[in-house]
């Protein structure tokens, strides 16, 4: 093979590795046009195509290859594995054989011709080639084999391999880790979880190990302990800046905005222009109220970077801030680049629709709306159907005599208000009303009630619904769902309060199961006016959910679902729900407030009227707005883009 041809198959290797195979696959094409006779392309282009399921197309290159050089080991194999996914066995066994006749050192050839002797029945044949396999073959060769079979999406030849490695070698964390990563890629997150503390038990001081765990935790929603396991980490390596990213981003999470700042700050102290840092430390700036030093951090990132879109809509979403003209001709440049990723797109034109908004320029901030909101949409999964059966599978289980029968015996020393509805209606304000008062704490959207539903059908059929599940539960059953919430939540809690607040928008589906496994918690229903919420919606680029508000007759539908859904609960329900409309508290505050307390079974303290002088984090769109008294200014101001509405009107018109 030619240095030439090396550097060809380098970049395509390069470009699987990176999962871009359809860009390997065009370039592998490309090279072929010019040299249609290298037999090391069309064995790595037919390889591609086997991967993609062409196995017709995948044959053809490679029997031109074997015709070409017929002593090139790898396209029979390959051929083998083409047999083999047809289903044929004893044609493959012919493909495999050859393959290891010409290159008696290919391990996967050997592998691929012991699967397919199982598959021919040729079981002593299949048990004595796996013996010779672990005999002959290096770990770290049968390593990356196992590697590249799960890559392969062959989970389960992968996992016999490590096994096999194991038995051989039993304190291979490198084959745990395989293990790990595939019991997880497979939704097996005990087995995962298992293994990954095996691993850590085997490196109790490797700082890499810990962060793995950590990880894995994180993303089980087990903040507490991923915390503990990445100061660990960070305790054996302070230098590393990842584990003070990690640990920033956690700390953040649950609400600890003061030790966010200080892993953020160390962070930036071992790596001073990491983006993510800087944007992550302007996030809990501005949750904390400090709007300029946000502002400082969110505009060190854009010098940093200024091709990440997000931090430019970080930027222009500060409540004070507005882009200069060079900034707005910044902006634009980088929406010219072909490079651009979809999400730093989106991002821009949302960032440029408010910067053209502060220049009361409606008609080119509508513009970018459009855009930004259309592109996100292209990208984003939302299935208004699938949400509409689901809400009606949701009224048909909790109805009032079931809601009646239901006997939970929750705890309730602590109280949980549940602050829901559609987003963009005024549930921050009502939180930082209540947040203000001596007994209770303000912890933000908490994601444990849509957790606690998905995981009561965790690997089931996947069209059982949770409320299937519930029918069926005792009463201790429903009540450990309530201890398991409670136990969650309180990780977000930094006082001993009586009394917190979740203001989860989607919670609204769900006020049957809130009531079944928490009979003592409080419910309130943020009601904005139509036409306002959905406008505001669809001006927002939330950071994560909330799909159905980059449509804007999808938003509308959706909006008409929630009032449908809020009217069911009123019935099954009657007085369980206040219902708070945001222009009633902008007209008549301190009514109001006295209305919410009074619901919540707490006495009136001024502090909540005053809500805006608290100095609590608020982690929402609206953090800065709840730091300012009462205005009414947001009330009408959808009205500026009233001409581009007509159809959004349309579709609301049966609550309007």
């Amino acid at each position: 093979m030619t240095d030439h041809v090396r550097g060809k198959l380098d970049g395509i290797v390069r470009l699987l590795n990176d999962g871009r195979m359809d860009d390997a696959e065009s370039t592998c094409r490309g090279y072929l046009i010019g040299d249609p006779d290298e037999i090391n392309l069309l064995g790595i282009l037919g390889a591609m195509l086997i991967r993609k399921g062409d196995l017709d197309e995948a044959e053809q290159h490679l029997r031109r290859a074997i015709g070409i050089e017929p002593g090139f080991a790898k396209p029979h194999e390959d051929m083998g594995a083409i047999y083999l996914a047809r289903n044929d066995p004893h044609a493959a066994i012919s493909y495999f054989e050859r393959a290891r006749t010409l290159d008696s050192d290919n391990s996967s050839a050997t592998r691929g011709l012991g699967v397919a002797y199982q598959r021919a029945g040729k079981d002593v044949e299949a048990q004595a080639l796996r013996q010779e396999l672990m005999q002959t073959t290096a770990t770290p060769n049968l390593l990356g084999e196992a590697n590249a079979l799960r890559l392969r999406g062959e989970p389960t030849q992968a996992e016999q391999l490590c096994d096999a490695i194991l038995k051989r070698e039993p304190e291979n964390t490198d084959a745990l880790s395989i293990l790990a990563v595939a019991a997880s890629d497979d939704e097996r997150y005990v087995i995962a979880e298992g293994y990954l503390r095996r691993i850590v038990k085997l490196k109790i001081d490797d700082p890499d190990s810990l962060f793995d765990l950590a990880n894995f935790l994180g993303e089980r929603g087990r903040y507490p302990e991923a915390i503990e396991f990445l100061q660990s980490a960070a305790a054996l390596a302070p230098e590393n800046p990842d584990v003070q990213l990690h640990l920033g981003n956690l700390h953040g999470i649950v609400g600890q905005t003061a030790d966010a700042l200080g892993a953020y700050e160390n962070c930036l102290g071992i790596r001073p222009d990491d983006p993510a840092a800087l944007i992550g430390q302007g996030h809990m700036l501005r949750i904390s109220g400090q709007q300029d030093e946000a502002n400082a951090s969110y505009k060190r990132s854009v010098e940093v970077s200024p091709e990440i879109g997000s931090t430019w809509w970080y930027l222009a979403s500060l409540h004070r801030y507005s882009a200069s003209d060079e900034e707005v001709v910044t902006m634009e440049s980088q929406l010219e680049s072909e490079s651009l990723a979809p999400d730093s797109k989106i991002a821009f034109h949302f960032a440029l629709a408010r910067a053209f908004e502060k220049r009361e320029n409606f008609p080119a901030a509508w513009e970018q709306y459009v855009q930004g909101n259309s592109l996100k949409r292209s990208i984003v999964k939302y299935d208004p159907v699938k949400i509409e059966v689901d809400q009606d599978r949701i009224k048909n289980v909790f109805n009032a005599n079931f809601l009646a029968s239901v006997s939970a015996q929750t705890p309730t020393a602590v109280t949980p208000i549940f602050v829901l509805g559609m987003p963009r209606s005024g549930s921050t304000l009502i939180e930082q009303i209540l947040g203000s008062h001596s007994s209770l704490e303000g912890v933000g959207e908490l994601p444990y009630v849509l957790m606690l539903t998905s995981s009561m059908i965790a690997n089931k059929p996947d069209n059982l619904h949770y409320t299937e599940i519930m029918q069926q539960l005792s009463s201790h059953e429903i009540t450990a769902l309530g201890r398991s919430y409670l136990y969650h939540a309180s990780t977000h809690c930094a006082d001993e309060t009586m009394f917190f607040t979740d203001k989860m928008p989607e919670n609204f589906s769900h006020v049957g199961f809130i009531r079944s496994i928490l009979p003592h918690a409080k419910i309130i229903d943020a009601r904005r006016e139509p036409m306002a919420t959905c406008v505001a919606n669809y001006r927002q680029l939330f950071a994560q959910g909330k799909t159905q508000t980059y449509d804007l007759n999808e938003l509308g539908e959706y909006y008409l679902r929630y009032i449908d859904m809020m009217a069911h609960w009123d019935a099954v329900l009657p007085g369980e729900v206040l219902r708070v409309q945001y222009e009633e508290v902008v007209a008549d505050l301190e009514g109001q407030v006295r209305r919410i307390l009074d619901f919540c079974g707490l006495p009136f303290e001024q502090s909540c009227v005053e809500y805006h002088k608290s100095d609590r984090p608020v982690n929402t769109a609206s953090s800065e707005q709840v730091r300012e008294p009462i205005y009414t200014s947001a009330v009408e101001f959808w009205r500026n883009f009233d001409p581009y509405l007509e159809e959004l009107r349309e579709v609301l018109e049966p609550v309007l």
